[in-house]
């Protein structure tokens, strides 16, 4: 095989693998964005810097194998290969991994939720205990009053 069909060969297969890495690297963020809640402006800005680095990342892959020169075909075998493995298996894997991670993560956080929902009980009642002793809150002066009428009633009967 002459070196020009052996760099040609090694260029479809890094076009392959570039975007085989691309896809699932992007299909990681599509997992976390459904975990997770995402604005719209974030999803923008995580796209953006997604894209720039897919970018340089590819550049590089054509800078080491085709000295910089990006070939139709490189391209189009780097898109061919993100859109078939998308349309091939992306969309059933991204929906199960991102189910099973919730329910794993929701499992693991689920005792944790309680320990702080326990801490944030006892130290949301000191608060009010002390609230209520330094700021003198209505309903504690109005226990007050009625435990003191009532105290007054029974040692007059």
């Amino acid at each position: 095989m002459s070196l020009q069909i052996s760099e040609e060969a090694m260029l479809i297969v890094m076009s392959v693998y570039g975007g085989l890495v691309l896809v699932l690297c992007y299909d990681a963020i599509r997992i976390l964005r459904r975990i997770f809640y995402v604005g719209l402006l974030r999803m923008i800005i995580e796209d953006i810097i997604f894209w720039t680095v897919a970018a340089i990342f590819m550049f590089n892959i054509y800078l080491k194998y085709n000295y910089g020169r990006p070939r139709f075909f490189s391209i189009i075998l780097t898109v061919g290969t993100m859109f078939a493995f998308e349309w091939l298996i992306g969309r059933k894997v991204i929906d199960i991994l991102a189910l099973k991670i919730k329910v794993i993560t929701g499992k693991i956080f689920k005792p944790l939720k309680k320990i702080v929902k326990l801490i944030k009980l006892k130290t949301g009642r000191k608060n009010k205990l002390k609230k209520g002793m330094k700021n003198g809150s209505s309903k504690q002066k109005k226990c007050d009053q009625t435990i003191k009428q009532r105290s007054k009633k029974t040692y007059t009967q």
